[in-house]
């Protein structure tokens, strides 16, 4: 079961959060079933592309070997997690898998002081909450695995979920692949370094909107 919630917002959110300092700038959520790659994807993508940078969201879940608190995520208690939501400290949060994740104002300011693209890995309710937040300043792209069997031969392959994880995962990617419809963009996993080159395409193609370009196009009296 997943829930997900969001600042109740007026059409003009996504430019106040931005800033007219960031007025090119836009949020880039990454959205696919567990086991198809986002966080090998996003992390090359992020590590390659210098206008990107991720934003580091917080979670009740527990630390996987090789995780780093503040890296990866915020790992938080549960009893942290509900000091931040009744402070309103969320501009997204959901439960999911069995645990919580948000996305906390401070996290969002300081992405935004490294780069003009911030990429964010987010479930399918997340995403919708993002894009409601937004607006045109939220650019989606959901990840497709080749197929079914693959999809679960990578999540056996990780060895980090036990059969009834195994079994909700997979339950839930049915659920959720569904939606790849409703985002802007659909990239299938096939090959890692493809699939980050897709991204990165994305991500060039969105930077070059006029939209995005008005302070040069101002400049030279466009």
């Amino acid at each position: 079961m997943m829930e997900s919630s969001a600042l109740s917002v007026s059409p003009d959110v996504g430019n106040a959060l931005f800033g007219e300092e960031h007025a090119a700038a836009f949020t880039l959520i990454v959205s696919g079933p567990s086991g198809v790659g986002k966080t090998s994807i996003c992390n090359k993508v992020i590590k390659g592309v210098a206008c990107v940078c991720d934003l580091v969201t917080t979670t009740t879940r527990a630390r996987r070997k090789g995780e780093v608190d503040g890296v990866d995520y915020h790992f938080v208690s549960d009893a942290e997690y509900d000091a931040f939501l009744e402070a309103d400290e969320f501009l997204e949060h959901a439960d999911v898998h069995e645990a919580r994740y948000g996305a906390t104002k401070a996290s969002f300011a300081t992405a935004l002081e490294g780069a003009d693209v911030v990429l964010l890995e987010v479930d399918v309710q997340g995403a919708r909450s993002w894009q409601e937040t937004l607006g045109s300043r939220c650019v989606s792209i959901f990840l497709l695995p080749p197929s079914l069997e693959e999809l679960e031969n990578r999540l056996t392959g990780r060895k980090s979920e036990g059969e009834a994880s195994l079994r909700m995962r997979m339950e839930n990617a049915h659920a959720e692949m569904a939606l790849a419809p409703t985002y802007d963009y659909v990239i299938v996993n096939r090959e890692l370094n493809q699939a980050i080159h897709d991204v990165q395409s994305v991500i060039v193609a969105e930077r070059s909107r006029p939209d995005r370009q008005v302070q040069i196009l101002d400049s030279l009296g466009i």
